[in-house]
């Protein structure tokens, strides 16, 4: 595709109303007849672009949030009353009592010394530091 060096009039507009109604960024682009990448730059480049695309993610998001509020609540559906208690609530189905009850310890330990090298380090940790005369009393 030609790479379009800005964005046309009314792209933020435009841009809101295809996010709200659940485009992707790569189907946006084809609107505007440019390539994904041509779109990303706009959008770094253009504030207002940035925000009513987000805007309009945020809508679309409301929007099927709650759909599925509505079907969980109104409409008896089990398994959209299911997935809001997992997804928001961190539901676990199950008993979760032998679960939250284990605790898991992790030792690390480093890898085997020789003899040599053990009392190396032995040495260095049991020494006393020396003192250093600088000339001053």
């Amino acid at each position: 595709m030609p790479e379009k060096k800005n964005a046309p009039e009314g792209c933020a507009a435009e841009t809101r109303a295809l996010a709200a109604t659940g485009h992707s960024v790569r189907g946006i682009a084809a609107y505007f007849g440019t390539s994904v990448d041509t779109f990303n730059r706009w959008m770094d480049e253009d504030a207002e672009l940035a925000e009513c695309f987000a805007n309009g993610r945020e809508a679309e998001r409301m929007t099927l949030h709650n759909s599925l509020y509505v079907a969980a609540t109104q409409k008896a559906n089990a398994t959209a009353a299911m997935f809001l208690l997992k997804a928001r609530h961190g539901y676990r189905e199950g008993d979760q009592s032998e679960q939250s009850n284990r605790v898991q310890i992790v030792f690390n330990l480093p890898g085997a010394m020789t003899a040599e090298q053990y009392k190396t380090i032995e040495a260095v940790a049991t020494a006393k530091p020396k003192r250093v005369d600088d000339g001053r009393e």
